[in-house]
């Protein structure tokens, strides 16, 4: 249970920080011209997101002591930024993007519940 959760954890923290580094590469954020300090603010918390989420699945990974609490922490910041995210591309009409983050949404959910059970078994 808690391997599957620190691999998905991981797994996510790259996913996240991999997709910010691909789009900054490409060009594809207007913000930066747009909004630049809110983007700044926005990528700070995604970079914070990410690296919790890196890090808390490498503790629930080698079952370090806080790694379910870390998880639990950085699946709520998951939370606010899919819920977020989503809404950002359901304004654009990319609701392909928004089903992939109601997917992100449910699975972080899930594994937050176990980890939850798992504490309190």
């Amino acid at each position: 249970m808690k391997k599957a959760t620190g691999l998905y954890s991981v797994i996510l923290g790259l996913g996240i920080i991999a997709l910010w580094v691909m789009m900054l590469l490409a060009n594809n954020v207007p913000e930066l011209v747009d909004e630049p300090i809110t983007i700044y603010f926005h990528l700070c918390a995604e970079g914070i997101m990410g690296l919790s989420l890196i890090i808390s699945g490498i503790f629930l990974l080698t079952n370090q002591k806080r790694g379910d609490v870390l998880y639990l922490i950085s699946s709520g910041m998951v939370i606010y930024s899919v819920i977020n995210s989503a809404g950002y591309y359901g304004n654009n009409g990319d609701w392909a993007m928004v089903g992939f983050f109601v997917a992100v949404l449910a699975i972080t959910t899930i594994f937050a519940f176990r980890i939850i059970k798992y504490k309190t078994d």
